[in-house]
């Protein structure tokens, strides 16, 4: 769906460093991941200065791009709310290993709505009891 020069960006916003490392744990399984950019919140700084961060990215970021945050109604969330409404861009809160390699893997192929219900599915279906699933084998 999109050639390599459109194709949408991945925006991480997270508490502390969980997105890089989140980032990196990423690129051991699928290799180096362009145009993923992560954004940190950091002890004591201001949301206002977090907006200033993704702006300055968000500004220069194709049209389908989208914004995946660690906790809904956190200052992540509420930062990437902002350009969700100025951008029209999806945000997803409750970020995982599986959902960013789904959005990697996927986006080329497909945006809006339904790459947004591709990341979503890929964490939801991502969480297993595994002690249960042991014990009805």
């Amino acid at each position: 769906m999109h050639d390599v020069e459109n194709r949408p960006w991945i925006l991480i916003i997270t508490h502390g460093q969980f997105g890089k490392e989140l980032l990196n744990s990423c690129e051991m399984v699928l290799g180096k991941m362009e145009n993923v950019y992560c954004f940190s919140l950091l002890v004591g700084m201001p949301p206002e200065q977090l907006i200033e961060n993704v702006a300055a990215v968000m500004d220069s970021a194709p049209a389908h791009s989208i914004i995946l945050t660690d906790i809904y109604a956190g200052t992540p969330s509420n930062v990437a709310a902002v350009f969700a409404k100025k951008k029209q861009c999806p945000v997803i809160c409750g970020l995982n290993l599986p959902m960013l390699i789904e959005a990697e893997m996927s986006r080329a192929e497909t945006g809006g709505d339904e790459w947004a219900k591709r990341i979503i599915d890929a964490g939801n279906e991502s969480i297993k009891n595994i002690t249960r699933i042991i014990n009805e084998r």
